[in-house]
């Protein structure tokens, strides 16, 4: 029974993703793309920081998506503060779900206890986060120049893919350093 649901809700993806017309870039598809890779990174049992890496990278390409639907400017840096909004209310509510620290000890001079000579502690899942919209954002740059060096996109569905490589190697990355 299990399987059968698994088959008829991944048939209903097969049938909408048939019927999506032209592709741009951080579009639902893009983001949608990033919001599977974030839930089967929880699902795998993967570090705090590669699922954060992933919600991040969510609320950025959530945030320049809405932000490119919003055709008029009403106000000035409207899709930088869109994006960041949308960053900000993905992240935070979200970065409650796991309980990991990464600890950044800072012992340089200065009494125990000083700026300078304290160990400082960030949940995993907000650092993953800030590094995954990071990533994004190099991501859709890296897609943008190359249509405006080439003229044109080089493959079709280029933005995820330069997205979610990137990703994926900010992830393997993680995996090795946090292990």
């Amino acid at each position: 029974m299990k399987n059968r649901k698994k088959g008829i809700v991944f048939a209903f993806l097969i049938l909408i993703l048939a019927n999506v017309a032209t592709v741009h870039a951080h579009c639902p598809l893009c983001t949608g793309a990033v919001g599977v890779a974030a839930v089967s990174a929880k699902y795998f049992g993967m570090d705090s920081s590669i699922i954060g890496l992933f919600i991040g990278a969510f609320g950025i390409s959530t945030g320049i998506w809405i932000g490119k639907k919003i055709k008029k400017e009403f106000i000035k840096y409207q899709l930088p503060i869109i994006t960041v909004l949308s960053f900000l209310l993905t992240v935070v509510p979200l970065s409650g779900i796991g309980d990991d620290n990464l600890y950044l000890p800072l012992l340089l001079f200065g009494e125990p206890g000083s700026a300078f000579n304290k160990i400082n502690w960030m949940d995993k899942i907000v650092f993953g986060s800030i590094v995954g919209g990071i990533i994004t954002l190099v991501g859709y740059w890296l897609h943008n120049f190359i249509k405006k060096v080439k003229g044109r996109v080089l493959f079709p569905y280029q933005g995820i893919a330069i997205s979610l490589i990137l990703l994926f190697a900010g992830g393997l990355s993680f995996f090795f350093i946090f292990r």
